[in-house]
């Protein structure tokens, strides 16, 4: 490849990509199996999670979320 550096960042964004679909699948697996995964909305009323579409959604902004940890350290 012309620019080494390049392909490092490219390895290192293919890395991070399958790291966030790593901790997505498994926070996802631990949430179906738990069950009663859900959120609180700004009236104090809980809403669990009932379809896949809404664990899929959330197990991704948790892996968000344990990346941005990740950088803070």
């Amino acid at each position: 490849m012309a620019n080494p550096m390049a392909a490092q960042a490219f390895a290192a964004d293919g890395d991070l990509v399958r790291l966030r679909d790593e901790i997505a699948m498994h926070t996802l697996n631990a949430m179906v199996i738990a069950g009663g995964w859900g959120y609180t909305d700004a009236d104090g009323k809980r809403h669990n999670y009932k379809s896949m579409e809404e664990f899929s959604n959330a197990s991704y902004r948790f892996a968000d979320e344990m990346l941005k940890a990740r950088e803070r350290r």
